[in-house]
């Protein structure tokens, strides 16, 4: 059969077909697009995650360690130490730098928190004040994380180029001109690498840092000192005691009222009478309890907090949230308002309080955080305390809240929601 000229020809798209495929292309990229975002997202969040476990669990090692070897003549030597705190009010004491194991049990609790404050710090200070210090190293730096970071990053870096053995002027000059970068937010990440990796106190032995890979350690301020980081080069915070994150309403100051049988520093064992409305900051009787909603937004930073406490028979039980996991059965605090030492003129609440220690009678667990995807911490920082108004970084506040102002934003609250930590492993859903 013979084929015509017309058969021959084939019709072409029209304008609105092409169009059409051309429309379909594109939904297709961008669906592609966002599916890839969504994967890179999750292989993040999922490297991420594994640094903070893997810093978990060298803390977790370190911890252990403490524990095992805070005995004997370093726990005296803390002991001791803590015991001159008092012997200055009343020469009583004495006795007791001479026979330390005899010293009250609020005495060697107290010393067992001032040991664990100098080996696992948050803020360089936490360390000088304890005398970690010298003329030697640029204001402000601990002398031991001058000797063991500082220094042999300073002379291998000047050394990187085959150069001659640097002098000690030198490398102190070096040490110091990066010192000046030093930012705020990266101290405790900085102080959770030297306490991990190179402190190697309290039986514990120094190194680990083969564990990391180059993405995991980095120095962002460029100060010369490493941080652990996430994998937005975000620098891990670090929280010893975050008592003000399951507590963010303690009485500020925490100081008991001795003229008052249950001053706002008391825990209610009533707390039932509440009505649950997150408006109410206490009930009226004014003692310490934990609302269901503090307990809620602490639950995005810390999985698996004991439950709102219920009525069993005549009695309730007690809110573990306001149990101290040091002192289960309140010592120190008990201490502290014996009236044999306030009349002898003994405010142990001078050493003892937010700003050094943690909040009394709460519970705590160290806390280690990455901003997550969007960077955005929702935390005050490790570093950023001021008590007169109620600012307590070191325990971990909410970032917009105060003694006045205890309840934290809608943005706060959303802000922490994809944080990464070593008690939740992650805190919520994609953004």
């Amino acid at each position: 059969m013979k084929l015509t000229k017309k058969q021959f020809i084939r019709r072409g798209f029209t304008l609105l077909e092409l169009l059409i495929v051309v429309s379909l292309i594109a939904a297709l990229a961008a669906l592609s697009i966002v599916a890839m975002n969504g994967v890179t997202e999750q292989a993040e969040v999922a490297a991420s995650t594994a640094t903070v476990l893997k810093v978990n669990s060298l803390l977790e090692e370190r911890i252990e360690a403490f524990n095992r070897s805070f005995r004997g003549a370093q726990r005296d030597s803390f002991v001791i130490a803590t015991v001159g705190l008092l012997k200055a009010v009343d020469g009583r004491f004495d006795y007791f730098i001479q026979n330390p194991d005899e010293a009250p049990p609020a005495i060697r609790l107290l010393a067992y928190k001032a040991a664990f404050r100098f080996e696992m710090p948050q803020r360089f200070a936490e360390r000088t004040a304890s005398g970690d210090t010298s003329s030697a190293p640029p204001t402000g730096m601990p002398l031991s994380i001058y000797q063991t970071i500082a220094v042999p990053n300073a002379i291998g870096e000047l050394t990187a180029d085959g150069g001659a053995t640097p002098t000690s002027a030198e490398v102190d000059s070096l040490v110091a001109s990066k010192f000046a970068q030093h930012t705020p937010e990266t101290e405790s990440a900085e102080l959770l690498y030297f306490a991990l990796i190179k402190s190697g106190n309290f039986g514990a032995f120094s190194g680990g840092a083969d564990q990391f890979s180059s993405d995991e350690i980095a120095d962002t301020d460029g100060d010369g000192l490493p941080e652990f980081v996430d994998v937005w080069g975000q620098p891990l915070r670090f929280y010893r005691w975050p008592t003000r994150l399951f507590d963010p309403n303690a009485p500020n100051p925490f100081t008991p009222v001795f003229a008052t049988v249950n001053d706002n520093t008391e825990v209610d064992p009533t707390p039932l009478d509440d009505d649950g409305d997150p408006s109410t900051v206490e009930d009226t009787d004014d003692l310490r309890e934990i609302l269901p909603f503090e307990r809620d937004n602490a639950g995005l930073m810390v999985k698996g907090l004991p439950p709102s406490p219920v009525q069993i028979g005549t009695s309730i039980q007690r809110d573990l949230l306001l149990v101290d996991p040091d002192d289960p059965v309140g010592i120190l605090y008990t201490f502290i308002e014996d009236p044999q030492f306030v009349a002898m003129g003994i405010d142990l609440t001078e050493e003892f309080n937010e700003a050094k220690y943690h909040t009394p009678d709460t519970y705590h667990s160290p806390l280690v955080v990455s901003a997550g995807v969007d960077g955005v911490l929702g935390l005050r920082e490790p570093t950023d305390v001021v008590p007169a108004s109620g600012i307590y970084g070191n325990l971990a506040q909410f970032a917009d809240t105060t003694a006045t102002t205890p309840i934290p934003s809608a943005a706060t609250l959303d802000a922490v929601f994809d944080n990464l930590t070593n008690r939740n492993r992650r805190a919520g859903a994609t953004r």
